[in-house]
């Protein structure tokens, strides 16, 4: 199913991007300010804009990338720097196949399950404390 050079690819590409996260938010929010999280914002917004350019190449075959780019690309560097990326790419894509229920359902379930797992954590933990 897996092999160790596809999971190791994954491995590096999500550690750089995990890394490229870290230090542009907080560079941003340096430079921006904590009242507002600026930082996030625009990694999510970059990553969403670099994952609709790397897919339009694998998912229109304008350009072939061979299969070990696309895993350290779109599934390391971009899953590690943002997964608010591969949420954006799969709602479009489920948008441009006419699935308009599916799509809405995913991304009010991915914001409204989001929210209830934070506030559910943040109950769990002060219960322990």
């Amino acid at each position: 199913m897996f092999s160790i050079q596809q999971l190791s690819i994954v491995l590096i590409g999500g550690g750089l991007g995990s890394v490229c996260r870290y230090i542009a938010t907080t560079l941003i929010g340096s430079i921006g300010g904590t009242v507002f999280p600026f930082g996030t914002l625009f990694v999510n917004f970059t990553g969403s804009f670099l994952m609709g350019f790397l897919m339009f190449f694998f998912l229109d075959e304008h350009f072939t990338l061979p299969e070990t780019l696309r895993l350290f690309l779109a599934v390391g560097f971009l899953g590690g720097f943002t997964t608010f990326s591969s949420f954006s790419m799969e709602s479009i894509l489920l948008l441009r196949g006419d699935s308009f229920f599916y799509a809405f359902a995913n991304m009010a379930g991915n914001l409204l399950l989001g929210l209830l797992a934070v506030w559910l954590g943040i109950q769990a933990a002060g219960r322990l404390a």
